[in-house]
């Protein structure tokens, strides 16, 4: 399982055809410049660095990444992970660590001409197709027609979500020449100018645009999950000069090398050691003195143990598992927040406040229709032993066991099956990985999302964290989505999610109570 497994399985699905994409897409050479009037300034760097980051893992969709900028230009952005003195040293760096399956260089200028080109400021070369992007402050412009700007306004949030816009239409463009494959998937490129703004979640050029204060106090911050969008919400986090607080991770999985087409805070050296998700998070907050992180390789269950009701003030619910999101609901938190994003490029974040707005029961209701209760349903009717194994391997990643195997083969004695049983000591999620396409179970659950959609929601999932404590006026009530690969929709609003009148855990007086005891001093 390569870093482009999953990029490629993702095609499949979308196309429903099984095609040689690396012959289907060749030579995908992008080229992605950084004009000299903007190479100096921290939000364009940002831009920069995390367009690069998002391109790179996008094999084979991208296979030729020619990167072009100034030499020698002193890094003056916060850039997490991979640190050097000049921008240019970074990004050797950073490609060198993720040493992606494409080709790639770094230049002063262009060499061959380029299926696309993202430009951060002006180009010397006029290729056939451009996009332009750029930020100040929360604010995000792109163009597929002329240069837009790059302000001194720095804040990552603005500048990364820049950068996802970016990656987005680059993607489209490429994956628009082959339109005839992806029948039912809307893949619109963008056709004139938009301005968008991080903030307000309006599109516009007059909209606020307030800086970022001197340091962000996090207070007591919980993130349970570390994959794609938690990840890129920490990366985001990470991105800021100066923030205080306390940080509690939670996350039972490791890097593998299948997951580096979405998680840009790792790379290879990562899934080769399979270090764990929440190492490594931790390790992009070095250099924070008044920052206290405290790690959890463990499911939120467990972890919960150790965790006192004032680390549920702030939860940031970056999990995969309907359960787990209505376990963190159990706790009451002051305030969750939650994201999501589908393989058709939409992108979704929301703001729950229990009694105010939806709930996790009021979203993932247990019911009957519970995807990953029909997932285990279907493993244990295929493999034995029992439904409850299953859905703890679903939804903690758990290892196999020698006695767990044993009994699958003894369950399998007579059958002639077309996939391999797990090793002991394998997660369930490296196991289903390498069984792709294999396993005769129903596609229930199982969407994998264009790398761009659930980083977007990770960041901005950082930006609604920003505003709770700086900008509290400023926050999401109570949801907002739109779309990375389709048109994207000008005109949507966020939207106000009441409660569900059919919730019972919305309702439930004693819930009510422990929300009303334990916040109502504070909101």
């Amino acid at each position: 399982m390569g870093q482009d497994s999953r990029t490629n399985t993702l095609l499949t699905r979308l196309t429903k055809k099984k095609e040689s994409f690396k012959q289907l897409f060749a030579p995908g050479r992008v080229c992605i410049c950084l004009g000299a009037e903007f190479a100096a300034k921290p939000q364009g760097q940002m831009i920069f660095s995390f367009a690069i980051n998002l391109l790179a893992r996008l094999y084979p969709i991208v296979q030729d990444l020619q990167i072009v900028l100034p030499e020698n230009i002193p890094l003056k952005a916060r850039v997490p992970r991979w640190r050097a003195e000049t921008l240019d040293e970074y990004i050797h760096l950073f490609l060198r660590k993720l040493n992606p399956p494409l080709k790639w260089s770094v230049n002063e200028t262009l060499t061959a001409p380029p299926n696309c080109t993202l430009a951060i400021g002006s180009t010397v070369q006029i290729p056939d197709h451009i996009i332009f992007v750029g930020s100040d402050g929360w604010n995000v412009y792109v163009s597929p027609c002329d240069s837009v700007e790059v302000g001194d306004n720095t804040n990552p949030v603005g500048a990364y979500s820049a950068a996802c816009f970016g990656v987005a239409e680059v993607s489209k463009h490429l994956l628009y020449l082959h339109r005839e494959l992806f029948t039912g998937i809307p893949i619109v490129p963008l056709k004139q100018s938009l301005s968008f703004s991080s903030f307000t979640y309006h599109a516009g050029s007059h909209e606020p645009n307030p800086p970022l204060p001197p340091y962000v106090n996090l207070s007591r911050l919980t993130v349970v999950g570390l994959g794609a969008g938690g990840g890129a919400a920490m990366f985001t986090l990470a991105s800021l000069r100066e923030i205080r607080g306390i940080i509690n991770l939670i996350e039972p999985d490791e890097v593998v090398e299948s997951n580096l087409n979405r998680y840009v805070y790792a790379d290879l050296e990562d899934a080769t050691q399979r270090k764990s998700k929440v190492g490594i998070v931790k390790g992009l907050f070095e250099g924070f003195t008044g920052l206290n992180i405290e790690t959890f390789f463990a499911p939120f269950g467990e972890a919960s143990q150790h965790l006192s009701p004032e680390d549920y003030t702030y939860v940031l619910a970056a999990v995969h598992s309907r359960e787990a999101r209505r376990e963190l609901q159990y706790e009451t938190p002051m305030v969750i927040w939650d994201g999501a994003a589908t393989e058709d490029g939409e992108f979704r974040v929301w703001r729950l406040v229990f009694g105010t707005t939806e709930c996790m029961w009021c979203k993932h209701p247990p019911t009957e229709a519970d995807p990953e209760r029909q997932k285990a349903e279907q493993l244990a009717l295929l493999l034995g032993p029992n439904i409850d194994t299953w859905l703890r391997k679903i939804r903690n990643n758990e290892a196999f066991e020698a006695g767990e195997i044993r009994a699958m083969a003894a369950h399998l004695a007579c059958e002639n099956q077309q996939f391999d049983l797990p090793a002991e000591g394998q997660t369930y999620g490296d196991w289903e990985a390498q069984q792709c396409g294999r396993l005769p179970l129903p596609d229930t659950d199982d969407e994998i999302p264009i790398p761009s959609a659930p980083v977007m929601a990770g960041v901005l999932l950082a930006g609604e964290v920003i505003k709770e404590l700086c900008f509290p006026d400023a926050v999401l009530d109570s949801c907002y989505w739109n779309t990375l690969l389709g048109r994207f929709m000008e005109r949507v609003q966020p939207n106000r999610r009441l409660p569900s009148p059919n919730c019972s855990f919305c309702h439930d007086d004693a819930y009510l109570a422990q929300y009303k005891r334990r916040w109502d001093a504070i909101r």
